[in-house]
């Protein structure tokens, strides 16, 4: 269209035009998932500290965890796209969550993510991974769409996910956030015995 492939100034003016436009929203999209207030107290209750990742520059990161604290949600640590070198896949936004967190065993750290480059961020850093499946990225539905598919569909679609997520090398794969202290346990066993992610 252009007569020329494209720069990276391109992708920076694309950029620039879709910041206001994500800031502008997503306090509409910030609503917890069903079981994340259960989940915290869970792991809290442990004495499981929590970190957060997201590829959400600061300013995007800074109305989610506005919306987050007024549901009752606020993470121990929250470090963002912007506030690392480079991102997922990378590790640094976990690392620098484990400095902030005075973490001395990453092995014993647990990454939950809904994408695949976010599990291949746990990995990267030595983490136990999850992948969240239905409620996140991989079926890309809110609860009302989700609720609305028929059962064919959801079933269709959360296998889809499952697979993407194990084959990125997640260690487990869950439907939602409620469904994590499941696999805590399993990874607190585990550990036990000697494993290792």
């Amino acid at each position: 269209k252009y007569g020329r492939p494209p720069e990276e100034r391109d992708i920076e003016e694309l950029f620039a035009e879709f910041v206001p436009l994500q800031l502008a929203c997503l306090a509409r999209y910030a609503t917890l998932i069903p079981g994340t207030l259960e989940v915290v107290a869970y792991l809290r209750a442990r004495g499981i500290r929590i970190g957060s990742t997201s590829g959400y520059t600061r300013e995007m990161m800074e109305i989610n965890l506005a919306e987050a604290r007024r549901q009752g949600y606020v993470p121990d640590s929250m470090v963002c796209a912007s506030d690392v070198p480079a991102a997922r896949p990378y590790p640094f936004m976990c690392f620098l969550n484990l400095i902030q967190l005075q973490v001395a065993c990453v092995q014993a750290c647990v990454k939950v993510d809904d994408t695949v480059p976010g599990i291949e961020e746990g990995l990267n850093a030595g983490m136990w991974t999850v992948g969240v499946a239905v409620s996140g990225s991989e079926v890309g539905l809110s609860l009302a769409e989700w609720q609305a598919l028929p059962a064919s569909d959801q079933a269709a679609r959360r296998a889809a996910a499952y697979r993407r997520l194990l084959q990125a090398g997640a260690h487990y794969v869950i439907d939602t956030i409620a469904d994590l202290p499941r696999c805590i346990e399993d990874i607190e066993a585990r550990l036990r015995h000697g494993e290792k992610p």
